[in-house]
C-alpha cells in the first residue's frame, strides 16, 4: 500500500515570456498561482499519519519568501535591470518563467526539504489560472 497526501499553497506573482516566444504572454502580467504538493510513503507514523501537514510549512515559507509578490523573469530579460534598480523584487530563472519551469524549481526545492525524511515528494502541480496548469512527477 502507498499513501499520498496533498497540501496546497498560493502566491501572487508577475512574469513574462521572452525567450524564443512571441505572443500575449510576452507582456508583463500577473497570476494568482496555486501550488499543490503531493507527498508519498508506504506507512503511517505512530500518530496514524503519513506526515503532519504542519511539516509542509517549510515549503510554504520558501514560496512566500522567494516567489510571493515578485516578478519572475528569464535572467536575460532586459526588464531585470530596471526592476532591480527601482527596488522591485525579482526572481530570475535560467529558462522562461513558465508554469513548467516554475514547477521544476519548486519540485527541486521540495525534494531538498524532504530529502532526509521517510516520505518522498510524489509530484508538484502549478496552476496559474483556474483553467491552466502543469503537474510534474519526481
Amino acid at each position: 500500500m502507498k499513501y499520498i497526501i496533498h497540501k496546497e499553497f498560493t502566491f501572487e506573482a508577475a512574469h513574462r515570456l521572452l525567450r524564443n516566444y512571441s505572443g500575449k504572454c510576452s507582456n508583463n502580467h500577473g497570476h494568482s498561482f496555486r501550488v499543490k504538493l503531493s507527498l508519498e510513503g508506504p506507512e503511517l507514523d505512530e500518530k496514524d499519519m503519513l506526515i503532519d501537514f504542519k511539516e509542509t510549512k517549510a515549503l510554504k515559507s520558501w514560496i512566500d519568501d522567494t516567489l510571493d509578490h515578485v516578478t519572475m523573469l528569464w535572467e536575460e530579460d532586459p526588464l531585470v535591470k530596471y526592476l532591480e534598480e527601482t527596488g522591485n523584487k525579482v526572481f530570475l530563472t535560467r529558462k522562461n518563467p513558465t508554469s513548467e519551469h516554475l514547477a521544476e524549481i519548486i519540485l527541486q526545492k521540495a525534494c531538498q526539504l524532504f530529502e532526509n525524511s521517510r516520505i518522498k515528494v510524489h509530484s508538484i502541480e502549478i496552476n496559474e489560472t483556474c483553467t491552466t496548469g502543469v503537474k510534474i512527477y519526481f
